[in-house]
């Protein structure tokens, strides 16, 4: 199982339906609990990462632990939702 570290940020717009998130390619964990205790160690480094590729225009939300698969459903339902807006 590949589980990868996920940040959201806090959405400045609260009538925006798109929540900004950073996906880290690396590290990657072959379980939640693993992830987990990686993150109650790294979470400020996480944060300051995820921050900087905003240009630190964004604050940091939360931490998410995800799925390989449960990402690819994400990116699925958001290609589709824009390719039926494109139409």
């Amino acid at each position: 199982m590949n589980i990868f570290l996920v940040v959201s940020f806090i959405m400045a717009n609260t009538m925006s339906i798109d929540r900004p998130l950073y996906i880290f390619q690396s590290p990657s964990f072959g379980s939640v609990a693993e992830c987990k205790d990686y993150v109650s160690v790294m979470y400020q480094r996480i944060y300051n990462t995820a921050a900087a590729s905003y240009n630190f225009e964004l604050t940091p939300e939360a931490i998410y632990c995800v799925e390989k698969e449960k990402l690819r459903d994400l990116f699925k339902y958001n290609y589709e939702q824009q390719h039926k807006e494109n139409i």
